[in-house]
C-alpha cells in the first residue's frame, strides 16, 4: 500500500489526521491520542466534526501551561506518548522525524531570518484560517533563557498533537509512513502575525523546510495561510520530494479534511492504493 496526497487545499498537521481519519482511521482512538498530547501542554479539548461537504475536520482548543516549548521538552513529551499508546517502531520513528524537521527548521530560520527581538518578551497570537487553528494561542518567552543547542517551538509548539494524530492514524490504517504528492503544496498568500511581528506567507519554518526539503509548493489559491509549519514537518517526515501521476490502480481507501474555517478551495485529499 502506498500513500498519495493531493494538497490542492493546503497541508497542515491537523488536516493530515482529519484526513486519516476520513479514509478510516478510528476517530475515536485518533482524537484520544491527541488529547493526550493536547494535555502534555495544556488544558486542552480535542474533537473530530464531519463538515457540510463531507470532509473531516479536528477542533482543537489548548489554553497553555507555558509559554513556550524547549525541543529538549518537546521530545521528552514525545518519547512518553509513544511509549504510552504503544506505537509501533516504525510510526514513533516517523514521529520523531517529524519533530526534528521542525526543530531544525525553527533553530534556522532564527539564524537565517532578520527577527525583531523586542526587550525581553515577545507576544504570540497566530491562527491561521484554514491551516492548524489550534484556538487561541498566546505564547510568552524570555528571550534570556534562548542558548544554543536547545530551541524554542515559539509558532508551533502544539506539533506534538498533530504528530500524535499522524502517528496514530497512519498506524491504524497500517499505511507505511511514506508518501507521493499529486500535486504542489498550495501555501496560500497574505501574511502571518505571529512572536517575531507580520511575515509573508509561508512563515519562516515553512519556509525553511520548503526548502531545505524540496517540497513542490505553489502560490495560491486565495490570500491566506493554507501550508503550516507542522503541515511541512509531515511532508518532509513523510519524504515527498516530487509530484507524480496519480497510478492506474484501485484506491482502498480515501479521505478528505479541511483546516478550521470552510473556505472556497478544495479539500486537502488523500488516497491509500
Amino acid at each position: 500500500m502506498e500513500l498519495y496526497i493531493n494538497p490542492q487545499g493546503g497541508f497542515a498537521g491537523d488536516m493530515f489526521a482529519a484526513a486519516l481519519i476520513s479514509a478510516g482511521a478510528d476517530a475515536t482512538k485518533v482524537t484520544a491520542a491527541m488529547q493526550k498530547a493536547a494535555e502534555k501542554i495544556g488544558k486542552a479539548s480535542v474533537r473530530h466534526v464531519v463538515t457540510a461537504d463531507g470532509s473531516s475536520r479536528m477542533l482543537i482548543k489548548v489554553e497553555h501551561h507555558h509559554g513556550h516549548l524547549s525541543s529538549h521538552k518537546a521530545l521528552h513529551l514525545l518519547e512518553h506518548l509513544m511509549e504510552d499508546l504503544k506505537i509501533e517502531r516504525l510510526y514513533a520513528e516517523f514521529g520523531f522525524r517529524m519533530l526534528k524537521a521542525l526543530i531544525q527548521a525553527e533553530k534556522t530560520a532564527h539564524e537565517t531570518h532578520d527577527f525583531d527581538m523586542g526587550d525581553h518578551h515577545f507576544h504570540h497570537h497566530h491562527q491561521p484560517d484554514e491551516g492548524g487553528g489550534h484556538g487561541d494561542h498566546h505564547h510568552h518567552h524570555d528571550q534570556a533563557h534562548y542558548q544554543e543547542p536547545e530551541a524554542w517551538l515559539h509558532e508551533a509548539q502544539d506539533i506534538l498533537i498533530d504528530i500524535m494524530g499522524a502517528v496514530m492514524g497512519l498506524q491504524l490504517l497500517g499505511v507505511p509512513p511514506k508518501a507521493q504528492l499529486l500535486n504542489p503544496v498550495a501555501y496560500g498568500g497574505g501574511s502571518v502575525s505571529f512572536s517575531h511581528g507580520t511575515l509573508r506567507v509561508p512563515a519562516p519554518a515553512t519556509d525553511v523546510m520548503i526548502k531545505t526539503n524540496a517540497i513542490p509548493v505553489t502560490a495560491g489559491p486565495i490570500e491566506i495561510e493554507l501550508f503550516t509549519p507542522t503541515g511541512a514537518a509531515a511532508l518532509t517526515a513523510l519524504g515527498v520530494t516530487e509530484v507524480v501521476d496519480q497510478p492506474e490502480r484501485p484506491v482502498f481507501r480515501h479521505g478528505k479534511s479541511r483546516g478550521t474555517k470552510d473556505l472556497p478551495i478544495p479539500p486537502l485529499e488523500i488516497m491509500v492504493m
